[in-house]
């Protein structure tokens, strides 16, 4: 019986995980955004996937009752393996974190192991890629998924947004130049129609509310908007607006560059070297303060990027990460300058800011991306002047925009998502 005890016990410490040592001491606080709380995690994408096939170029927005789901893909850039989980939590309307409780919208733990990854190959610096699946809730809304270290649910390395849709309406929509005399050449006017259909709406005022969002840019979304026509027995909304509540600036075309291989410099890319401890770096040519008369640019995605690798027998798993250099010949102006993008999720931190030069005159930064296809913009964040001054905004540029409708039940305590429509800005 004693030798069948310890058989027990050395069967049963064969089948547990060793866990290696990690940062379980650490505690962060969540934050219900796009938002990367360590240095290490490199790049993340979220993106629809339907038969194996992964929407790259798509948001992270699926169908409720669709068979597509969300598949996550990221790096951690170091050699040493971690066990990692994920976490969803529900929000409201607002991205405040809502009181449902995980039973609600999950049919199963909400704690998920990651399990699949793979070890970088031949690159400086090594990193790995993790890949998981995301559960499908059970209920439409708004959501954030949460990856954190397995040993401890609040050393959290990154979070995502992402939308479950059950659409219950129509919208038809228009874009225009603004109805505005003065923002007519540089803005776009979102007119558009919702019509709920069977839902039972007592107030559709206060039940039924709107989100317009440019690029996916959820920093500069267009919320609270009230209806310029309703009829309640069309169950009809019209939002044709005489203030600039549905107004974007048009901003210009993306700038790009093309990174996809680092053995010859692709578009807008002019040098590109190796420090002495085998690390990349990207120089990319002058970027210059761009003109007031617009000049269409085909070869954006409108703010997104493409992870590739073009290199002659290279895979994924070769993909090297580079320091790209950036410069801005400007004046010196006031307010901070950043580089944004999909893929830093808009956000204007310490990662992208630029430096001014007083004797280049020019504005300068580096940030670390893996091989790809990049699109961007530089953003001025200051009082006085418009954040896309160093752009332009012209009502002509081509973008894409999305039309959230979220919709709360008489005695619920939940927002469904009951509307979504994603347009281009030229084709509608």
């Amino acid at each position: 019986m004693k030798n069948l005890s310890i058989l027990t016990i050395l069967f049963l410490f064969t089948r547990c995980e060793p866990i290696p040592t990690q940062s379980t001491s650490v505690e962060k606080k969540l934050v219900f955004n796009n938002h990367n709380y360590e240095d290490l995690v490199g790049t993340v994408q979220l993106v629809p996937s339907k038969n194996g096939e992964l929407a790259f170029l798509e948001n992270p927005v699926i169908e409720l009752n669709d068979d597509q789901i969300l598949s996550l893909q990221f790096d951690l850039i170091t050699d040493k393996f971690e066990y990692l989980a994920a976490r969803l939590y529900h929000c409201n309307k607002d991205w405040t974190k809502s009181i449902l409780r995980d039973m609600e919208f999950l049919a199963e733990i909400n704690s998920f192991r990651i399990t699949e990854y793979d070890f970088s190959l031949n690159t400086n610096p090594s990193y790995i890629n993790y890949r998981f699946e995301v559960p499908k809730p059970t209920l439409s809304g708004n959501y954030i998924l949460s990856v954190h270290r397995r040993a401890n649910p609040n050393d959290i390395l990154f979070n995502r947004k992402f939308l479950v849709v059950k659409n219950q309406s129509v919208i038809e929509q228009q874009v225009r130049v603004s109805t505005t005399v003065s923002k007519r050449d540089e803005n776009q006017q979102i007119d558009f129609s919702i019509n709920y259909g069977n839902l039972q709406v007592n107030n559709p005022t206060q039940d039924l509310s709107v989100v317009l969002l440019q690029n996916h840019r959820w920093q500069d979304a267009r919320q609270s908007l009230r209806p310029s026509l309703m009829r309640p027995n069309d169950n009809y909304m019209e939002y044709r607006l005489l203030t600039l509540d549905n107004n974007f600036p048009g901003w210009n075309e993306f700038r790009f560059f093309d990174m996809r291989t680092l053995n010859v410099t692709g578009r807008n890319v002019r040098n590109i070297s190796s420090s002495p401890s085998g690390s990349v770096h990207v120089q990319l040519g002058l970027d210059q303060k761009r003109e007031i008369v617009y000049t269409q640019n085909l070869r954006d995605v409108n703010g997104n990027f493409i992870l590739q690798n073009s290199d002659p027998g290279d895979v994924p798993l070769n993909s090297n990460y580079a320091h790209v250099n950036f410069y801005m010949k400007s004046e010196a102006l006031k307010g901070r300058v950043y580089v944004v993008g999909r893929f830093n999720n808009w956000e204007l931190g310490d990662e992208n800011v630029m430096t001014y030069d007083a004797r280049s005159g020019t504005y300068q930064t580096s940030i670390f991306l893996k091989q790809g296809y990049y699109d961007y913009h530089y953003l001025v964040d200051a009082v006085d002047i418009e954040p896309f001054v160093l752009e332009r905004s012209h009502f002509q540029t081509e973008n894409d925009y999305e039309i959230l409708v979220y919709y709360r039940r008489p005695g619920n305590v939940n927002d469904e998502l009951i509307g979504y429509k994603k347009f281009n800005s030229q084709t509608n």
